[in-house]
């Protein structure tokens, strides 16, 4: 299914019956990154899966894909759904995402799930790193940028012992052009602190870390939610051992999980 956000017809699918609930996706993959975790909580809930702009079968428009323009994708989604409230988990770029939902819509929000997506912006080191990629890429195509993703998102026990699934993250990056690619960069590259943001959460909070994350790291992610749980709100934690960057994609049994439990406890409260 399609629908329109300004200049890009951006893709989505849905899943299940029940109390809403928005899955967005890392970078480099798509959508098919959350359904082994979908297949687990069908049940009880709708999952939306969209593809961020520039990934999957979304268009990527002009100019960088920055939060604030994932952001209002998201939302105009919700319009599209008609959907007042939801539930929400996202990954990375998708993590960085809900952020700014909680900057723009916090009214629509019923509970926030960040997986490995810390509220840090990018330091000096990482921009210069994107602005290499970029030079790279564009010289030379993105198939050297998806090689070195493969091999830093997930975690080594994963590539150890699942090579098949890394093959299939793999090959889920094949959807991202070279263009896409490099307005993604460009569009972490100037991702906002969202520490102040994070310290104005009052929606239920949990935060999943992958022990192996080195772009989200477990401390950076402990950090998100003692600063929601000291502003007096609900939060939770947990850390996921083994797991890198694509934790939901490494231990999708675990996250399902943890999310189904996370999901059902704001479900009930929101019942009374």
């Amino acid at each position: 299914m399609f629908y329109i956000s300004d200049d890009a017809e951006l893709s989505y699918q849905t899943m299940g019956t029940g109390l809403d609930v928005v899955l967005l996706h890392p970078t480099p993959v798509h959508r098919d990154f959350w359904l082994p975790v979908a297949q687990h909580l069908t049940s009880g809930y709708r999952l939306i899966l969209p593809d961020l702009r520039g990934h999957g079968q979304s268009q990527t428009g002009d100019g960088p894909i920055t939060v604030e323009r994932l952001g209002q994708d998201i939302r105009r989604l919700l319009d599209t759904l008609q959907i007042e409230r939801a539930l929400f988990a996202g990954c990375s770029i998708g993590g960085y995402t809900l952020y700014e939902l909680w900057r723009r819509i916090p009214n629509r929000v019923s509970g926030l799930a960040f997986c490995c997506s810390k509220p840090h912006p990018d330091t000096v080191v990482n921009k210069s790193k994107r602005e290499e990629w970029i030079t790279e890429i564009r010289q030379k195509g993105p198939e050297g940028f998806f090689d070195s993703m493969a091999g830093t998102l997930f975690g080594p026990v994963t590539q150890r012992r699942d090579p098949a699934k890394v093959s299939a993250g793999r090959a889920m990056m094949h959807s991202m052009s070279a263009e896409a690619v490099i307005a993604v960069q460009q569009g972490l590259a100037v991702r906002p602190d969202s520490v102040p943001t994070a310290r104005t959460i009052t929606s239920p909070t949990c935060v999943i870390a992958g022990a192996a994350d080195t772009s989200s790291t477990p401390t950076e992610m402990m950090f998100l939610a003692e600063i929601v749980r000291n502003a007096g709100y609900s939060s939770e934690y947990h850390l996921l051992p083994e797991a890198g960057h694509f934790a939901p994609f490494e231990q999708p049994e675990e996250v399902a999980s943890i999310l189904r439990r996370f999901f059902n406890s704001i479900g009930a409260s929101e019942d009374h």
